[in-house]
């Protein structure tokens, strides 16, 4: 059976709001969303796009970013890596963690702070990965085990692909490979003024587990980032939380889910042809009140925009024509009982 992704999105906005409210004296993650680019990308390797995002200085070092507006190997959901969504917004990135078992080939994503950290003081980091949904042309499908997180003033140097040898101060143990968005969510204290933070797998392929998990001769552990955000931790910590001191990582560090599984569903695909069978496309949100419901191109068009009374969307455009098979951004807006918004994201495919 098949695995969708399915994304959990944050409202355009979201992350400096939060983190206001939680006291943050102007230390957020920039372009955490990779939302600010340049450009839009037109093929893999085009980390250079990402605002905010750094190098390691080597040129084989070079992650990608992918957006809904994108062309050739740089749109969604299609990449040349993996079908995937976005967690939250238009735009995502990926990076190899490792090659095959052996090889010590690594990528690394390295983000900056909008102003250092405060020694001493306790933050918590929280971001969105996965593995996305394979294709039958990906080289991705190696699960790989101690990714690490590590914080710096100023960036790492990196020398051609080879494994970068800082001893990170989170590790997030489990071997990893997920169809899904994951949650990742730690705790910390900042044990000088850090200016920079980079993820992915430190030391040689020796230290870890890499195995195939899916695929054919799978050469890659491939992973997609999204939604990076700080704020700070106050007050007692809770049991599924992890404090991390000093440049020493703490061990069996799980990824924690920060979210309980909201009540709605939107299916994945669906065959307008008039044959009495999934001919409309509708998503059903529970006990939730649907705020906003829209469906785009991959080209970023508004085809389909919910309204009172209908009963989904049947293929066509906001002009009454049939529009092409293949796959479609949806996008919605769900209010809860609480009055709190959650908003959603995914892909749509179209079978004529």
């Amino acid at each position: 059976m098949k695995h969708f992704v399915k994304a959990h999105i944050p409202l355009l906005g979201l992350l400096m709001v939060f983190a206001s409210a939680q006291g943050l004296t102007g230390q957020v993650i920039v372009n955490g969303g990779f939302e600010d680019l340049s450009a839009l990308p037109s093929t893999t390797g085009q980390w250079s796009l990402a605002g905010g995002w750094a190098s390691t200085g080597s040129s084989e070092n070079s992650p990608d970013v992918f957006h809904v507006q994108g062309a050739g190997g740089g749109d969604l959901p299609e990449t040349p890596v993996a079908l995937v969504s976005p967690y939250q917004g238009m735009a995502v990135a990926g990076f190899m963690a490792s090659g095959s078992a052996g090889t010590d080939r690594r990528e690394y994503v390295t983000g900056t702070f909008s102003s250092p950290l405060i020694a001493g003081t306790r933050y918590r980091m929280t971001f969105r990965m996965t593995s996305g949904e394979l294709t039958a042309f990906s080289e991705g499908g190696l699960g790989i085990g101690k990714l690490g997180m590590h914080f710096s003033m100023g960036t790492l140097s990196q020398i051609g692909a080879s494994p970068m040898m800082e001893a990170p101060h989170f590790v997030l143990t489990p071997v990893f490979f997920s169809r899904e968005w994951e949650t990742i969510s730690f705790t910390f204290v900042a044990d000088a003024d850090w200016s920079h933070f980079t993820w992915g797998a430190f030391g040689p392929d020796s230290d870890r587990i890499i195995e195939p998990i899916e695929g054919n001769q799978p050469s890659m552990a491939y992973c997609f980032v999204d939604d990076f955000n700080l704020v700070l931790s106050e007050g007692e910590m809770s049991a599924d939380e992890v404090d991390v001191r000093g440049p020493n990582p703490k061990p069996q560090i799980e990824v924690i889910d920060l979210e309980s599984e909201p009540a709605w569903f939107v299916p994945n695909a669906f065959t307008p042809n008039d044959d009495g069978e999934n001919d409309l496309f509708l998503p059903i949100w529970g006990n939730l009140t649907m705020v906003r419901f829209e469906v785009y191109s991959r080209w970023g068009e508004l085809v389909y925009k919910l309204s009172s009374g209908s009963n989904g969307w049947d293929g066509q455009s906001l002009s009454n024509q049939n529009v092409a098979a293949g796959m479609y951004i949806w996008q919605m807006d769900l209010q809860d009982v609480n009055g709190r918004t959650i908003s959603e994201s995914g892909a749509i495919n179209l079978i004529r």
